[in-house]
């Protein structure tokens, strides 16, 4: 039996957590024709979807690349990668390898559908896949991708400040992904506070909304760090998290690994409202409530701990694969 951190009340029970992974769903039916069918509908769909099992790469050259070379900090950075055509492909494998290297398990010939892909609509199919908008009900998470989400908490750790050495004031930096929420809230701040595009991608009409890149070390020097979600979820959340800054985002659209709609305002984070334009209303409070602040930094540090704590984590991972390898019907 896998027991959560009794002394830490941030840390949710981890059959709440597979469960919550599953979609709360005791059992569901895969219709592997009315998959092929979609598949065959959407030629990009297809060449981000894998079914695959554990046994289909034991003791492949892959299966040693994955383990012992990704892992390490000069390589895991790396987008350009052997092996497979897609470096985000390869992430996804990591991670679905990586439970399996030592805890033994039933489920190493088990096939089982993964989506690598990030928002792309994978139907009413119990599909595995990084990430879900918040309202699915069908779709499976697992930690797909988590050297992009996990790397950056390892610069938090060895970079960030106590509280009162920080500015009291606001950061964000990010791309131009996603919907309009991102050009919105950039356009509306960007004279006003620390805030703008670091990167241009596929809206070059934005480009006058660029400010200087800040690394993670430069953006820790803040109070505030403000974590919006682009095509899916927001790459910034767990750092943030585990940082002595607060964060300050909306209420997630989309949710992951990291369980973004369990946050609660107040407790983890500081609540943008829907179209973002309160952020000055909450700044004002926050500089007449510095103590709560603290205390809000504080409490996503200890939320998140219980995602990085690898050993835990690789128990619910193989706890997830195992649950849904009893529960899904294949037909």
């Amino acid at each position: 039996m896998l027991n959560s951190n009794s002394s830490n009340e941030h840390w949710l029970d981890p059959k709440e957590r597979i469960e919550y992974y599953l979609n709360y769903q005791s059992f569901f039916d895969l219709n592997l024709d009315h998959l092929h069918d979609l598949l065959e509908k959407n030629q990009k769909l297809r060449s981000e979807f894998k079914v695959i099992s554990y046994d289909d790469y034991k003791g492949s050259l892959i299966n040693s690349y994955c383990r012992y070379i990704m892992p390490l900090p000069m390589i895991r950075e790396l987008r350009a990668l052997p092996y497979y055509s897609k470096y985000r492909n390869l992430h996804s494998l990591i991670d679905f390898l990586r439970p399996f290297y030592n805890i033994p398990s039933e489920v190493v010939s088990f096939k089982f559908p993964i989506y690598y892909g990030e928002d792309r609509e994978t139907g009413t199919f119990p599909i595995i896949r990084k990430s879900r908008k918040a309202d699915d009900k069908k779709s499976i998470l697992y930690d797909l991708r988590s050297l992009r989400y996990n790397t950056p908490c390892i610069e938090v750790n060895n970079s960030d400040h106590n509280w009162n050495l920080k500015k009291n004031d606001v950061v964000w930096r990010g791309a131009t992904t996603g919907q309009e929420t991102r050009e919105g809230f950039v356009k509306k701040y960007f004279d006003q506070y620390d805030i703008g595009f670091s990167n241009v991608k596929q809206k070059p009409h934005l480009s006058s909304y660029l400010k200087q890149k800040l690394s993670i070390s430069q953006q820790l020097k803040y109070k505030f760090i403000v974590s919006l979600q682009g095509n899916d979820l927001a790459s910034n959340i767990r750092w943030v998290l585990l940082s002595n800054s607060v964060p300050i985002m909306p209420k997630p659209l989309w949710v992951g690994w990291t369980m973004e709609n369990k946050l609660v305002p107040n407790v983890h984070y500081l609540e943008l409202n829907n179209d973002l334009s309160n952020l000055e209303e909450l700044l004002d409070w926050a500089e007449i409530n510095d103590k709560a602040c603290q205390e809000i930094a504080n409490n996503g540090k200890l939320y998140v701990s219980q995602f990085l704590d690898r050993q835990y984590d690789d128990k619910i991972r193989m706890l997830l694969l195992e649950e849904y390898a009893s529960r899904v019907n294949i037909i």
